[in-house]
């Protein structure tokens, strides 16, 4: 726009892009369609059949209770500054800014866990952690990389489903639910909810009908950059270490905490279908 504006003869030189964008946001504002020029990578755009997904699952749960509801999810934290004490936020001299040395091939810890109004269940170390060795293996018979349907069948049976039963029965609730992600190796834990339920340890059920790309749905990704914050601010220099403060950080998320992401769920679904199952900006 500068150089149109200066090979048009309308200014005698070349003006600095900051002059042309206070003058188009004066301009816009003066005649009643305010703008703003936006930089870095653009937000994911919905799909017109993801919208319709989101909107029906927000209508569907619109009135429901979370509070008997557990959000599960695989995260994969990475040590991206090892030795290095990294906050959420910092002073600086004006005109500098925050510089921290970090790895181009971070190690990191995948894991599973699952949060209640109540509290977090413990993590589940999973296939694709750095010095993890894992039992599993891919369908070419190779050592899986990356979580299988058996292994995620074993964090069901060992960690999520009895843990979430715990948590609930200690707050005098005999049924509960499982919320996960459309992850392809989720699609047999229907059978393993059954057949826990069987065996008579609690009343449990899947969530149905997750919506894809729908994180915003779910308060457990705000417990997710809560917790790598704080691990980065420890500064871990090995992998163990780093792993024994995202394990210790899991088991200190303020309970008060919790208790407001979980009130904010009403909102999100309130959002979503005022929306048209649009981004909720959670």
């Amino acid at each position: 726009m500068a150089q149109q504006l200066y090979s048009q003869g309308a200014t005698h030189k070349k003006v600095h892009e900051s002059t042309v964008l206070r003058s188009a946001t004066k301009l816009a504002k003066a005649k009643g369609t305010p703008i703003r020029y936006v930089r870095g990578k653009p937000a994911k755009q919905l799909t017109a059949a993801t919208k319709r997904k989101r909107l029906q699952f927000a209508e569907a749960n619109n009135s429901r209770d979370w509070r008997s509801v557990m959000f599960t999810d695989r995260k994969k934290f990475l040590l991206c500054y090892p030795g290095v004490k990294v906050h959420p936020s910092g002073w600086v001299f004006k005109g500098s800014s925050r510089r921290a040395v970090t790895v181009n091939h971070a190690q990191c810890v995948n894991l599973y866990a699952g949060i209640t109004q109540h509290g977090v269940t413990s993590c589940h170390i999973v296939a694709g952690s750095s010095k993890h060795k894992t039992a599993y293996t891919n369908k070419m018979g190779d050592k899986a990389k990356n979580i299988t349907a058996a292994e995620y069948r074993a964090v069901l049976e060992s960690t999520l489903l009895p843990e979430g039963t715990r948590l609930f029965k200690e707050q005098g609730i005999t049924h509960w639910v499982l919320q996960q992600d459309n992850d392809p190796s989720h699609r047999e834990a229907s059978s393993t909810v059954k057949r826990w339920t069987r065996q008579g340890a609690c009343s449990t059920e899947l969530l149905r009908d997750w919506p894809p790309n729908s994180p915003d749905l779910s308060p457990i990704e705000n417990v997710w950059a809560y917790v790598q914050a704080k691990v980065n601010a420890k500064g871990c220099k090995t992998i163990e270490d780093f792993q024994a403060a995202v394990r210790d950080e899991m088991g200190s998320v303020p309970k008060r905490m919790l208790r407001n992401l979980y009130s904010s769920m009403p909102r999100r679904m309130a959002l979503v279908i005022e929306r048209g199952g649009d981004k909720t900006g959670y």
